[in-house]
């Protein structure tokens, strides 16, 4: 079992683990005195047992910390150690019902009550932390058992109809999250901000999972009222199932309608906001990525398309379905950003991952191929980030084998890649069309670009 001290009082720290550990000396005692150092254990140091939590610090508002490791870990029992005024001023209500163990011990810790005091409020923790089982959250496992899944499919949840794993080393995982428990996005962000992108879940719970969310996809697409600004939501979340989906699986009936259902609702959902900058003027960035691109790049297509004077339902699905799939088998969701082979952001990456960037047209057209009601769907993927002056990728062919509809699809994805997480701004949008003058503006591009233009504005 453990424990996390968070105190600024370093030689409090070392009075109160020689009272924990005479007593009981299985506990291990970790000590924070900061909100980063004590955020950052509760999240990779598990699993914590109970907090022993300093309502004295001066640095940090302790009932802030509290508030935010509830959040972060969900309920576990406090126990608030200081003097009497600040036990009663600094912690709310909120934070001291939140679990019925919690406890408060006064100061000073070298007074003679203390000791009988604090280990009196550890045994009521103990009792608590023990009928939970957290010393059975860390687990040996067999990570083939596992599949990772990238930290950004939880935000678009509140709750998860699994158990979902952190993995701690290769052969330890530690389970942070119950299935079905509530969380934040603060939850997640703090495993973000350590640079973690995939959590796991068991591969049989994968399946389950996949299935189940399709057909709720699927049933909220036919259902939730087409004006709703929450069909953001609802696609960004179609988006990423689609994908999750097709790369775990494979492309089945099942993916197939609800990839045509999304489709249909970002036509649909275009029509009653009528115009690209009432769809962007809406449009929510905390999502940036892969799905965030390609749904942009789907709204987008379609306001150049309608200022081209394209009206046909085929062709909005085309662009739309090529949105869902052109950036289906990136390795990373940063990579949604860069637009070129010659790009000085792919050195960030390690060289495995830039080929498979470089290559991601072909595998995309490939899995685009077995969307047979349009036929021409992979030549318009596997050609996205060609230009018409040659210097795209993968094949460079001459602008004449790249047709209207492709100028259009990659002019969209371009854009959207550029404004993708970013606050909306027609100062950005002038700084994006500019920067597509040099490789953009010959041939059939020449117009799309010149038509962008009209459309790309709040």
């Amino acid at each position: 079992m453990k424990t996390l001290v968070i105190s600024e009082n370093k030689s409090e720290w070392e009075v109160i683990k020689r009272i924990l550990k005479a007593s009981n000396p299985k506990i291990e005692v970790i000590c924070a005195e900061t909100v980063e150092s004590a955020m950052d254990t509760a999240s990779t140091n598990g699993p914590i047992g109970f907090f022993i939590l300093d309502c004295d610090m001066r640095e940090v508002d302790p009932n802030e910390l509290g508030l935010n490791l509830v959040d972060l870990t969900g309920s576990r029992p406090f126990i608030f150690i200081g003097s009497a005024g600040t036990l009663n001023d600094r912690i709310s209500q909120e934070l001291f019902t939140n679990n019925s163990n919690n406890s408060q011990v006064q100061k000073p810790v070298t007074g003679e009550a203390f000791p009988d005091d604090i280990n009196d409020a550890v045994e009521i923790a103990l009792e608590w932390a023990k009928e939970e089982e957290f010393e059975l959250a860390l687990e040996e496992v067999e990570p083939s058992d596992y599949v990772g899944m990238k930290i950004k499919t939880f935000y678009l949840y509140n709750k998860f109809p699994h158990d979902i794993y952190l993995a701690i080393t290769k052969s330890t995982y530690i389970k942070i999250l119950s299935a079905n428990k509530t969380y934040s996005n603060s939850t997640l962000h703090t495993y973000a901000r350590k640079n973690v992108k995939y959590l796991y879940i068991k591969k049989d719970d994968q399946m389950k999972y996949l299935e189940s969310e399709a057909t709720k996809t699927l049933k909220a697409l036919r259902a939730e009222p087409v004006a709703s600004d929450n069909n953001y939501l609802l696609l960004l979340r179609a988006i990423t199932i689609i994908h999750q989906f097709i790369n775990a699986i494979g492309v089945t009936p099942l993916v197939l309608t609800v990839a045509n259902a999304a489709s249909d609702r970002m036509i649909d959902f275009y029509q009653q906001k009528y115009k690209l900058s009432d769809v962007l003027k809406s449009y929510p960035t905390f999502y940036e990525g892969i799905a965030s691109k390609s749904l942009l790049t789907a709204f987008i297509a379609e306001g150049i398309g309608r200022a081209i004077g394209w009206d046909s339902i085929t062709t909005k699905k085309k662009l739309a379905l090529c949105a869902i799939l052109h950036d289906i088998s990136l390795p990373e969701e940063t990579m949604s950003k860069i637009n070129s082979a010659n790009s000085p952001l792919l050195t960030m990456y390690k060289d495995d991952q830039v080929k498979l960037f470089l290559e991601h047209p072909i595998k995309a057209a490939e899995i685009a191929e077995q969307f047979t009601s349009f036929p021409d769907l992979d030549f318009i993927i596997l050609n996205h980030h060609e230009t018409p002056n040659r210097k795209g990728f993968p094949n460079k062919p001459s602008s004449q084998k790249l047709t209207q509809i492709c100028s259009v699809f990659n002019v969209a994805q371009y854009i959207a890649a550029e404004i993708d997480g970013r606050d909306m701004s027609n100062e950005l949008f002038n700084k994006t069309l500019k920067s597509m003058g040099r490789d953009y503006k010959f041939g059939v591009f020449k117009e799309t670009l010149g038509k962008a233009k009209k459309v790309l504005v709040i």
